[in-house]
């Protein structure tokens, strides 16, 4: 079930990827069909399902090191150090990228080939602790995308503070309660001067910022503590539950276009439906793929469908690299053929479109291959190495009060007064 699930999440992560690199090259592509130009708009909303996968993921992780870590400490601990180790060094390697893309553009008086707003060295040192979610010129200016991360560290410093509390539901319903109600006070407060009447802007820092994008983790979350046994493809499956998921999957997605893309007025709420329609679709991939298993078996699948599910899972392992460094495919796109993209029809438009994605997909996925290879892997060795560290030393506090414990009860234990001892002959027959 383990892998069925790890699929389903990698199926995921290739989609919104997908999204994501088909609407920010969709801008250069004017002569696009309408229907065509609606659903790469819709590619956004795939960053709202790398949220939701997110939070599965967190907390699918914090449930397996709960069970065989020494206590809540080291629990949390171990989160935010492969937090850490996972986010971090990729994205400050992006930071010195981008900056000399930056400054190189600003030297060679390339005025196309700028990929970043205007910021400073406060807004770098931001975007260094993962604060810059909170600032209106750091959010997105330092890193192309970077909204994303930043939003999802601050998700990540009190993700163990949910966990402990999913414990009880009765807590977890009151801390949802609480953080929808924080997000939607601040948004009232700092741009709808005290009401809820008033329209948040598309990629504006009132879209990107937590209040906005925050309950999509909070969706997620409540997606794997409701539906585990389903995510997991353990539980027990009629015929329809597949196709249930996915007409639930499609309603919602229609409503996010309808909200975010067609009428344009609704983008402080598009975001936590696209994650309700983010949900539906991971039931969907799983509880199909579980069906399919358990129906006709591994043995029975089709060859082309095994070619699908291993490009997606690769595009899913690297999806977090690919989300870097597609942006300097796209803008080398942008600045050599903007001329060219602008003048073709719709039919010659629609198959420059699909393989400029294509191409800028297997480019940004091999730049990510290479990333790992020299930035994350070393990264993932030296985590592993400090969490092994980590377990010894709070394994080892548990092992010396465990015996601490047990000598303490034998000392503390009561012995019987000499005058009541029985005697030899009392305990012979």
């Amino acid at each position: 079930m383990d892998n069925n699930r790890v699929a389903a999440l990698d199926a995921g992560r290739a989609l919104a990827i997908v999204g994501v690199v088909a609407v920010h090259l969709s801008f250069q592509f004017p002569n696009l069909p309408g229907g065509v130009t609606l659903m790469a708009r819709m590619g956004q909303y795939g960053v709202q399902l790398f949220f939701v996968i997110s939070a599965i993921t967190i907390f699918m992780t914090l449930e397996t090191d709960h069970a065989r870590c020494a206590g809540v400490r080291h629990v949390t601990l171990r989160f935010y150090i492969k937090r850490f180790f996972r986010i971090a060094p990729l994205y400050y390697a992006a930071i010195a990228i981008y900056g000399l893309i930056s400054y190189g553009a600003a030297r060679s008086g390339i005025e196309r080939a700028w990929v970043l707003g205007v910021h400073g060295p406060v807004d770098v040192l931001l975007n260094m602790l993962f604060l810059h979610a909170l600032s209106p010129t750091a959010i997105n200016n330092v890193v192309p995308g970077g909204w994303s991360i930043g939003v999802e560290m601050l998700f990540y410093m009190i993700a163990p503070l949910l966990f402990f509390l999913a414990m009880n539901r009765v807590r977890l319903m009151f801390a949802t309660v609480v953080l929808l109600a924080v997000s939607a006070a601040v948004l009232s407060m700092s741009d709808c001067n005290g009401t809820l009447e008033c329209n948040v802007h598309n990629n504006s820092f009132s879209y990107f910022w937590p209040p906005v994008q925050g309950p999509c983790f909070i969706v997620g979350m409540w997606g794997w503590y409701a539906f585990r046994e389903h995510l997991l493809g353990a539980s027990t499956l009629t015929r329809r539950a597949p196709w249930m998921y996915l007409s639930l999957a499609a309603g919602f997605a229609l409503l996010t276009a309808a909200l975010g893309v067609w009428l344009d007025k609704a983008h402080a709420l598009a975001p936590i439906v696209a994650a309700c329609s983010a949900v539906a679709f991971l039931l969907f991939v799983c509880t199909r793929r579980a069906r399919v298993h358990r129906a006709e078996g591994e043995k029975r699948t089709v060859p082309g469908e095994r070619a699908v599910r291993r490009c997606a899972a690769a595009l899913g392992r690297e999806s977090y690299g690919i989300y870097l460094w597609h942006f300097i495919c796209v803008y080398v796109t942008f600045h050599f053929f903007e001329g060219r993209f602008h003048a073709e029809d719709h039919e010659t438009s629609i198959a420059l479109y699909v393989t400029t994605l294509t191409v800028v997909l297997l480019a940004s996925y091999v730049l990510s291959r290479v990333s790992d290879r020299l930035i994350q892997g070393r990264a993932t060795r030296l985590s592993r190495r400090l969490l092994a560290s980590v377990d010894r030393r709070f394994h080892a506090m548990r092992d010396t009060r465990i015996a601490r414990d047990t000598l303490t009860a034998r000392l503390n234990r009561p012995t019987l007064p000499a005058d009541v001892r029985p005697s030899y002959a009392d305990r012979t027959p």
